[in-house]
């Protein structure tokens, strides 16, 4: 107990900020946020007290502001709360980080933090050639989330990095200003990083793990620890991926197999049993309501967590061999492909080549066969019909 109080303290500190009362106080819809829908998520700002208190387990020189929504989120209104907050923390004896997006207002923070750290995305990329001249005398950092990507297609993306450090600082007139380039672990990747193989040997360059988030010290609602708070997706997809009576289908299955080009959303996944789900309540925190009836067939539940993580979408079925019907009558052939117990299962009809094939190039094909319809929702015509919607929204081209 003593040691895991030890490593506890020595851990980042982090205030999660959401000065809106209802909402999400962030101009952006980032896939990779684990906040805007987190049970944690605080609305409105935390108490002096509240902040003292978390501070004084703090054994780090410094506190990190972020969101949550974004800290310098319409600042001219909330700018106020944010300023008490740094004062808080400059009065406990710690220097101050912040974390933004929300560059035109960062100037406004000279003089009042040591730190702030620019979350990038290629609009703010875009936008920083009007104000780094503005940032002189500051020490400014910039943060990149990788994508969720294993550990050896990232290892490709390595001169990129080293090219957007080296493009930072060719912006502007006050030479060097940015002072690291932070590339952060993605909380929501399926493939833990090798962090030792990932190491750029620069010294403008940082990794930060999902180690780190994990095992940091957060403010939110309450102050926790990071793995109360936050699904390790990369675990948690492990042992989906390993249970015999789970299948795994649709988007998520496309990512295991080509990442580069699928994200996922929701999981979508087939229970053999009903003490499948038990035990991801039981080990992983998710709650399950059912969306159809008790005494129809099959039954359909959706899974939200307890923290910050994917939303389950499973379908109870009572066999391998039905489930493999269910996915082996999806109406394209992008979709007839299963995963369980790190077996995929194809539908043999098209073909594993053919379903590969439709996943690499988002050229999918329509497969006339006989509906399975006692095997799928009673309103199964409009689902495909939005299944559809979706696949040409996410860029797929469809061969009917």
């Amino acid at each position: 107990m003593q040691e895991n109080l030890k490593i506890e303290r020595r851990s980042n500190f982090t205030i999660i900020v959401n000065w809106k009362a209802r909402g999400f106080g962030c101009r952006k819809v980032c896939s990779y946020c684990t906040w805007r829908d987190s049970p944690y998520l605080p609305h409105g700002p935390q108490s002096q007290d509240t902040i003292v208190r978390f501070l004084s387990q703090c054994q780090k020189s410094f506190v990190t502001i972020s969101g949550g929504a974004d800290p310098l989120y319409k600042f001219e209104e909330n700018q106020a709360h944010l300023l008490e907050m740094i004062s808080t923390i400059r009065q406990q004896g710690y220097m101050v980080r912040v974390i933004t997006r929300e560059i035109e207002h960062v100037a406004e923070l000279k003089g009042l933090v040591d730190c702030v750290s620019i979350s990038l995305d290629a609009e703010v990329l875009a936008g920083l050639p009007q104000y780094v001249d503005t940032w002189k005398g500051m020490h400014i950092e910039c943060s990149v989330v990788l994508p969720p990507l294993p550990t050896e297609t990232l290892l490709a993306l390595q001169p990129q990095y080293r090219a957007i450090y080296h493009q930072l600082n060719q912006i502007g007139q006050v030479g060097a200003w940015c002072k690291l380039l932070v590339l952060r672990e993605n909380l929501n990747s399926i493939f833990k990083l090798d962090m030792a193989k990932l190491s750029f040997s620069h010294a403008g360059i940082a990794l930060v793990s999902r180690d780190t988030c994990l095992n940091g010290r957060y403010l939110t609602t309450e102050c926790s620890a990071g793995h109360a708070l936050i699904q390790d997706n990369a675990s948690f997809a492990s042992y989906l991926m390993s249970q015999g009576d789970i299948m795994l289908f649709g988007g998520f299955v496309k990512h295991v197999i080509n990442p580069v080009l699928h994200d996922y959303d929701d999981i979508d996944l087939i229970a053999l049993n009903y003490p499948a789900l038990q035990k991801i309540e039981r080990l992983f925190g998710y709650q399950f309501k059912e969306v159809s009836a008790s005494t129809s067939y099959p039954r359909y539940f959706i899974g939200k967590s307890s923290k910050a993580g994917k939303t389950l979408q499973v379908i109870l079925l009572n066999s391998k061999a039905e489930a493999l019907q269910f996915v082996h009558h999806a109406q394209y052939d992008v979709d007839r492909v299963a995963l369980s117990q790190g077996k995929f299962y194809f539908d043999q009809a098209v073909g594993e080549a053919a379903v590969r094939n439709a996943i690499a190039t988002k050229r999918v094909r329509r497969i006339p066969s006989e509906k399975r319809f006692w095997l799928f929702h009673q309103d199964r015509a409009q689902i495909e019909k939005k299944h559809q919607v979706k696949l040409v929204k996410k860029g797929f081209s469809i061969i009917e």
